[in-house]
């Protein structure tokens, strides 16, 4: 690994805030105006990672092949005293066979983690709370009480929600650290930048 000079280090670090705010990531204004010797991190605001999740969805699935589920527009909710974030989704769910169409919402929640293998950020431990689907027909709600939010989870687990690009990681390598631990907090989602030689 290159050493670099102090200076040039911190004119580094401020570079890699500028290249993480250009995909997405927000700047790292806590690295670029101290020593970078010891740990630092960032924080995605609410705001930031609502953006984020929004643009995987709309998301189709089927259900039993009677009905197809579009899950649309998540809002989300920082849980920072158990590390999840919980996520309220409207639903739409068209009966294959007489095309009606009725309308819902799901209440689910989720940790995260970051995956070093390819720089992503996902979805973690999925569970579905509420499901409230008010003008439904009475026949259809067993089925979709057991099924819809065993086929929520097994969907969106897992689920990239960003991916840090290889050039942003290899910089934050170059600069001597390592992505650590992704935590939420009452600010948003917080990511750890450890000293590379830390142990995991």
């Amino acid at each position: 690994m290159p050493a670099f000079p102090f200076h040039t280090r911190r004119r580094s670090l401020g570079a890699l805030a500028g290249m993480m705010l250009a995909g997405t990531l927000p700047a790292l204004p806590a690295c670029a105006g101290r020593s970078s010797s010891g740990p630092r991190s960032y924080t995605l605001p609410l705001a930031q990672l609502e953006k984020l999740i929004g643009r995987k969805f709309p998301q189709r699935r089927q259900l039993a092949g009677l009905m197809e589920i579009t899950l649309l527009r998540p809002r989300l909710r920082l849980l920072p005293e158990t590390n999840r974030l919980g996520t309220m989704i409207d639903l739409l769910v068209s009966e294959q066979v007489v095309g009606k169409r009725y309308e819902g919402s799901m209440d689910l929640d989720y940790g995260v983690r970051f995956d070093a293998s390819d720089g992503s950020v996902r979805m973690v431990d999925v569970r579905v709370g509420k499901v409230e689907f008010p003008a439904m027909p009475e026949q259809f709600r067993p089925l979709f009480a057991r099924a819809a939010p065993r086929l929520a989870e097994q969907s969106l687990n897992e689920m990239v929600l960003h991916k840090i690009e290889p050039d942003q990681l290899s910089m934050v390598s170059g600069l001597g650290y390592r992505v650590g631990e992704v935590r939420v907090t009452r600010e948003g989602l917080k990511v750890d930048l450890l000293p590379a030689s830390a142990a995991p």
